[in-house]
């Protein structure tokens, strides 16, 4: 399957007018996913140093820096690295000779200009700026941390007999259009590079709503891509065109409060290798307002051993959610049947990697592992008839997951304006 490549939109003209390190991450943010687009349209894989270098005629050097910026997730790590103006003006040369457009360049030295700025305002030089990241940054605890839970991933593959590259879940929150009273979500939920190590079904996506005491509550959803009446209750849970092959065979599970949705037996290692995207527009969701202490929030179970998972959450500007919708990670081993609110606090694993926002637009849902996903956000927002550029995004990832564990995102509810 050739997956849809994303096209270059324009970018947002914002200004920042702080000099706080906040202003120069999210400058940066952009700076990073209009790069993305530069090198998606010369047609270089922005993930290959030595094949970048040799491909645009430009220095190792130089491609290592934004390679580097392109594959690390941590930006505290790499954001002293962004190239000067010369060494920018060189690669925007090259991947102009090889078919990037004037417009996404003109993007690019824009967001470029931005981040200068915010850099002049926040430290002055990318020296300073590197020694107020190393204060910043949590990467000593979160090597050891990563490096624990990559042993626990290993021995999960051998003994569960699965493994998947990426797993993410996205959802855009927006007001109800035929209830301003009322949350709708766009949710997205998807295994990259899944493979099977024995041939025994595996269950991909489960699916409940509770309340916050931790009570069933009912919805109303419709496919995000339709399909005919009489194909099964899971085929049409699916994203086709995102999907590798584009009709899995999935079966529904009832069982308890949830509903259950498994990939049937197949074929072992790359020969079974799968690509699986779920999507549904829920209606009605939530309340918008609350008079007491209430939250609205999504959660993503993590039950298959996985690299990387990648939870982004985009919430519409008429909600007003100044910061990015906090995180917990949810022991479910200790306690695997809790959904009540409450308890989270108590309930959670200590992890260091924070939530960050995303640039507005779909540039800025670059992921330099999911060649696609720019276009899979905006093909959502289009099927919920909400422009992308109405929400703020955000994104959590973290490297091998621990299973048994529930990643959730959730933001407070306010009562209605008087």
């Amino acid at each position: 399957m050739s997956n849809p490549t994303a096209a270059t939109p324009p970018a947002p003209r914002r200004t920042i007018a702080g000099g706080s390190l906040g202003d120069v991450l999210e400058a940066y943010h952009e700076v990073r996913a209009q790069i993305a687009s530069v090198f998606a349209l010369a047609g270089v894989d922005p993930t290959k140093t030595r094949e970048s270098a040799r491909e645009l005629g430009i220095s190792r050097g130089l491609a290592w820096r934004l390679t580097r910026i392109i594959r690390e997730s941590d930006s505290t790590l790499v954001v002293s690295e962004v190239p000067g103006a010369l060494s920018m003006g060189r690669f925007f040369d090259a991947c102009r000779q090889r078919g990037a457009t004037e417009s996404s360049i003109e993007n690019a030295v824009s967001a470029l200009d931005r981040f200068e700025s915010a850099l002049s305002a926040c430290s002055g030089d990318r020296k300073t700026l590197a020694m107020l990241m190393v204060n910043r940054a949590q990467s000593g605890p979160r090597n050891e941390s990563e490096k624990a839970r990559r042993q626990l991933f290993e021995g999960a593959c051998g003994v569960w007999g699965v493994q998947a590259a990426i797993r993410f879940v996205t959802v855009l929150v927006f007001p109800s259009p035929d209830n301003p009273n009322k949350l709708d979500a766009g949710h997205v939920s998807a295994f990259v590079g899944f493979r099977r190590l024995s041939p025994r079904p595996w269950p991909l996506y489960h699916e409940a709503v509770h309340d916050s005491a931790g009570a069933e509550v009912s919805f109303v959803k419709k496919p995000l891509d339709p399909i005919g009446p009489d194909a099964s209750e899971g085929q049409r849970q699916l994203m086709r065109t995102y999907c590798s092959p584009t009709a899995p065979e999935i079966n529904v599970v009832r069982s308890g409060d949830y509903k259950r949705y498994e990939l049937a037996a197949g074929p072992v290692g790359n020969e079974g290798l799968t690509t699986i995207v779920f999507g549904a527009h829920l209606r009605n969701l939530y309340d918008r307002y609350s008079e007491t202490p209430n939250t609205a929030g999504f959660m993503a179970l993590q039950q298959t051993p996985v690299e990387r998972v990648v939870f982004d959450m985009f919430v519409h500007r008429d909600l007003d959610v100044s910061a990015p919708p906090r995180v917990h990670l949810l022991d479910r081993l200790a306690f695997p049947h809790s959904n009540v609110e409450s308890d989270f606090d108590r309930q959670s694993l200590a992890i260091s990697e924070t939530p960050e926002l995303l640039p507005r637009g779909a540039s800025g849902c670059f992921h330099p592992l999911i060649p696609w996903y720019s276009t899979l956000v905006q093909d959502v927002a289009d099927r919920v008839k909400r422009p992308l550029d109405d929400f703020v995004g955000s994104r959590f990832e973290m490297a091998y997951p621990p299973i048994s564990t529930t990643l959730s995102r959730r933001f407070d509810l306010f009562p209605a304006p008087r």
